[in-house]
């Protein structure tokens, strides 16, 4: 079913004045849009019901919000990603794309209710954007936001499914579960990708250190509140760049000490200490870095056209896997994305598991892959070039890969599932969001920092956790209850 929409739709944004070189500046923009807003005059019904903007200065104003890089890759990324997903007989969505004007929102959504001249139609798997009716959403949130609905198209009108796993929503830093990690990442990748490549001033100002302000009047942009603005627009913008372009988060936090946020949301890494394949799956900087590295990949900076077929590929694997099997909370989503990657695409499927291998630095199929990372980059720190091991590391690299491409089920082999406990003693506070939470994470996944928290753990304890965990996840609560080496007491405080 598509929706039948009216006749006063916004037009497709003529392209505007873009920095040369920006790869939105020969995009040709794919998709019309309707702007919607809430209708209260129905009762309320399961789905929300919209009606569509049609004063005529009103909509002109919308139209200029979206003239700019953000809005016309958003809108090209949408036209690209609804034929994909018709292709693959995963779509329902109508070539409009929806944008409904709800104060004080920035999320991607699936299912409304729109009314019409002919009445009010339900539309349940039709996926649209929830945006605040102010200009600086359209060039900071939109481009995220599609990301959300790109996804929810190729998985066939249904939003990616999560497990309320962790303390916090999300972070860019931290480990949260697998539906989380997945979504995020596909958008945060959206977002690097236009920090990386744009020539907008505002862009490269929000997202570069290009700017040095001291002093007062300077207020929340000074140098002095630089690390805590970073944490208080909780986007943590920089780090969805820097850190998401260079791969940071394969790492585990430089932060161990037991508290929550800073274990979770700071960016510092330990360099030393790589995360395992459960941590990376829940790690939706990880996911971002791998899907910014896949399109970017190269010698030298890729071309308008490749970037924008290479972003093709990867949405018609996404809606290949998605057909493929039904995403569920437990689902490894990036695994299965990769196999279905290399069954379409099997010419290019050496040089994307080259990008997974290498930034996973091998974690996902090899038991020595850590220590193997950790012996080589403390002799680095020594400059002990005696000691690198390149040769066995680059031997290894060459057999991960040939593993996989012999039987890419060996993708799953250090996989455990999650298993979420609470700890009701410990709470987690965001007082911006007004959240507050009991202590919650996955057994597999917790960071060593996260496991400390557990009330009367010893540091004797941590360190079975941690190596018993190395040697295999635990593959269910009572494994966890024999294996972890925890006490009767620490055991008591967690709540499966």
């Amino acid at each position: 079913m598509r929706v039948s929409l009216c006749a006063a739709t916004v037009g497709m944004i003529a392209a505007g004045a873009v920095a040369a070189g920006s790869p939105v500046a020969t995009l040709s923009t794919a998709a019309h849009v309707l702007f919607v807003e809430p209708d209260g005059a129905t009762p309320g019904g399961e789905l929300p019901l919209y009606r569509e903007v049609t004063e005529p200065r009103r909509l002109a104003g919308l139209s200029r919000w979206l003239d700019n890089e953000a809005g016309r890759w958003a809108l090209d990324l949408y036209g690209r990603a609804r034929a994909i997903a018709s292709a693959h007989g995963a779509s329902v969505q109508p070539p409009e794309y929806i944008i409904a004007l709800v104060p004080d929102r920035n999320n991607a959504a699936v299912g409304l209710r729109l009314r019409t001249p002919a009445g009010i139609e339900n539309h349940p798997r039709v996926a649209f954007i929830q945006l605040g009716p102010e200009e600086w959403r359209f060039s900071i949130a939109l481009l995220h936001e599609t990301g959300h609905v790109v996804l929810a198209m190729l998985a066939g009108g249904t939003q990616i499914p999560k497990r309320e796993i962790a303390a916090i929503p999300h972070a860019v830093a931290a480990v949260t579960d697998r539906g989380t990690a997945f979504d995020e990442g596909f958008a945060i990748s959206l977002e690097t990708l236009l920090a990386h490549l744009s020539g907008s001033p505002d862009v490269r100002r929000r997202y570069r250190h290009e700017q040095f302000l001291f002093g007062p009047a300077a207020k929340m942009h000074a140098e002095y509140y630089g690390p805590s603005a970073e944490l208080l627009t909780f986007a943590q913008t920089v780090a969805r760049y820097a850190e998401v372009r260079d791969n940071a988060f394969a790492f585990a936090p430089a932060f161990t000490g037991p508290d929550y946020l800073r274990a979770q949301m700071e960016k510092a890494r330990d360099f030393a200490n790589l995360r395992d394949a459960d941590q990376l799956l829940a790690s939706e900087g990880f996911h971002a870095s791998f899907f910014f590295s896949l399109l970017m990949r190269g010698e030298r900076l890729p071309g308008d056209d490749s970037i924008r077929a290479r972003e093709d590929a990867v949405m018609t694997g996404l809606a290949e896997a998605f057909g493929r099997t039904a995403p569920s909370p437990e689902s490894p989503f990036l695994l299965q994305f990769l196999e279905a990657y290399g069954w379409l695409h099997p010419a290019e499927w050496a040089e994307i598991l080259d990008v997974f291998l290498d930034l996973s630095r091998g974690v996902f199929v090899d038991g020595d892959a850590a220590a193997m990372w950790r012996a080589h980059y403390l002799a680095a720190l020594s400059l002990d070039i005696a000691h690198l091991g390149r040769e066995r590391i680059d031997g290894a690299r060459e057999h991960w890969r040939g593993a996989i491409m012999a039987n890419p089920k060996v993708l799953y082999s250090r996989l455990g599932p999650q298993l979420r406990c609470e700890v009701s003693e410990r709470t987690v506070r965001l007082v911006g969001m007004e959240s507050e939470r009991p202590l919650s994470f996955d057994v597999n996944t917790a960071e060593e920092g996260v496991m400390r928290l557990v009330p009367a753990i010893t540091e004797a304890e941590v360190a079975s956790w941690l190596a018993q965990r190395v040697k295999a996840p635990f593959a269910s609560v009572d494994d966890f209850r024999k294996r972890s080496g925890l006490s009767e007491k620490a055991l008591a405080a967690l709540k499966f």
